[in-house]
């Protein structure tokens, strides 16, 4: 049996192509979905590289100068952590201080109380700390943050984009069985007239109808032709649209035959909208919804750009605590001591700081008027479509209507006609109404499907 009716999310027909193929071939293998799963492993990177900010490193530097007696070097080698507070870090490592000859310079005086001619090794553990001014937030926390907030955009773009890539594909699947409908129709059409035209031929050479009669349904197969070639071309590109969401396992399109097996559309589409819902509060839906999560979350990512630039406006304020502890013995020197520095950086003019800041105020606003406008969008358009579902559906049951009494007509005349007591103009003119009555239904149908995925899509989570 060609077509069968099932609804539109259930098993697919044995050995036919069905909606549910199609979909689960494009969330797979197309290219749009592929991408969109690079670009969160790309965000969840992203955001191991900013936490690499706070790696476990060595440091190492080496001085030495040569000036007159002076003739000294300064080794320093540490393991380093940044913390993910008050940009602080410690780190611990050893110190080596050598002065083979003359004096030792005060430059390299690393602060011992006691001599600058600190010659010999040393341990050292150490604290950097910023007390004002990027104690809250500084630049590699601020960038940790973004990148959390990115990855977690880009994993609701997946979200996006695979229930728009199924509707799309579903779509173009619905769109293809309507093309292949309306061109049935239409060859149906023509048949019928070209039927025609070899009873009206044999008659005419009876000498039973005037030449003029045959003239005229040739006519009408002329312009029944035209619509069929319209109907064919359709088709084709229905064909060609829906071979980018229904691939094989290499990725690669399947261009469906005209006479493949499909899933037809269900024989009552009211049964469609048993399980839809259409009560739950749109504010509910929202709080759930991916795109309009991910405009939230451009507000956060905003506030945090926001603080990072007030930071610019508050003095510098660094502090150091090194202790050093002498791994050599020496009876001149203490064994051990404790060296605390502070660094001041203050600002006297404001334009880093104020422009920063404007700038960053901007971008909120930008990111607080999309999230509205988002919200509002998505309010209007759910409301939108919960409505034109019922008036589609109408539209189909009055186009099923007007089909219905198309064939009656068509019936009628062609009694009529056989009978003698008709004409051929109102024969072709009842086909042709009844072929456009017919092609309008299966037309109400697809715009009954666009308007059930398009709702479904819009108030699905994926979750």
């Amino acid at each position: 049996m060609k077509y069968l009716f099932f609804f539109l999310m259930s098993m697919p027909v044995y050995g036919a192509i069905s909606p549910a193929l199609v979909k689960d071939s494009a969330l797979k293998y197309h290219p749009t979905v592929i991408a969109a799963l690079e670009k969160m492993r790309a965000g969840e990177e992203a955001v191991r590289g900013a936490r690499g900010a706070f790696d476990t490193r060595v440091v190492s530097d080496y001085k030495r100068q040569t000036k007159h007696d002076w003739n000294s070097t300064v080794s320093r080698t540490f393991l380093e952590k940044p913390l993910r507070v008050a940009n602080s870090k410690i780190y611990a490592g050893s110190e080596q201080i050598s002065n083979a000859n003359g004096k030792f310079s005060p430059v390299y005086n690393t602060g011992n109380p006691v001599s600058t001619g600190q010659v010999g090794n040393y341990s050292v553990l150490g604290l950097k700390l910023s007390l004002w001014k990027n104690l809250l937030l500084d630049p590699d926390r601020a960038r940790f943050k973004n990148a959390k907030f990115d990855a977690k955009m880009a994993r609701a773009e997946k979200t996006l984009t695979d229930l728009d890539i199924g509707r799309l594909g579903q779509l173009a699947y619905w769109e293809w069985v309507t093309a292949n409908k309306v061109k049935n129709v239409y060859e149906e059409l023509l048949k019928n007239g070209e039927t025609r035209n070899e009873y009206l031929l044999d008659r005419n050479a009876k000498g039973d109808i005037a030449k003029i009669i045959v003239t005229e349904n040739e006519q009408y197969v002329a312009n029944r032709k035209g619509s069929l070639q319209s109907a064919k071309e359709r088709l084709l590109r229905a064909e060609f649209a829906l071979s980018l969401f229904y691939r094989d396992e290499n990725g690669e399109p399947i261009i469906p035959s005209s006479t493949e097996v499909y899933e037809d559309y269900p024989s009552k589409l009211a049964t469609l909208m048993e399980n839809l819902d259409l009560n739950s509060s749109i504010d509910e839906l929202m709080n759930k919804r991916p795109d309009l999560k991910n405009l939230a979350l451009r507000v956060e990512k905003s506030d945090v750009d926001l603080e990072l630039a007030r930071q610019d406006l508050k003095p510098q304020i660094d502090v150091t605590t090194e202790y050093f502890q002498r791994t050599e013995a020496n009876i001149t020197m203490p064994r051990d001591y404790l060296m605390v520095m502070a660094q001041i950086n203050v600002p006297i003019e404001r334009n880093l700081g104020n422009g920063n800041i404007a700038a960053a105020r901007a971008r909120k606003m930008v990111a607080q008027s999309e999230m509205k406008l988002g919200q509002q969008s998505y309010k209007f358009e759910v409301m939108a479509l919960r409505q034109s579902l019922h008036l589609r559906l109408e539209q189909v049951a009055q186009s099923e209507i007007e089909f219905s009494k198309a064939k009656e007509l068509v019936a009628s005349e062609t009694y009529k006609f056989k009978s003698g007591g008709g004409n051929l103009y109102l024969v072709n003119l009842r086909e042709e109404a009844q072929a456009n009555a017919e092609a309008s239904f299966h037309e109400s149908r697809l715009a009954f499907m666009d308007t059930l995925l398009s709702y479904q899509a819009l108030v699905s989570t994926a979750e």
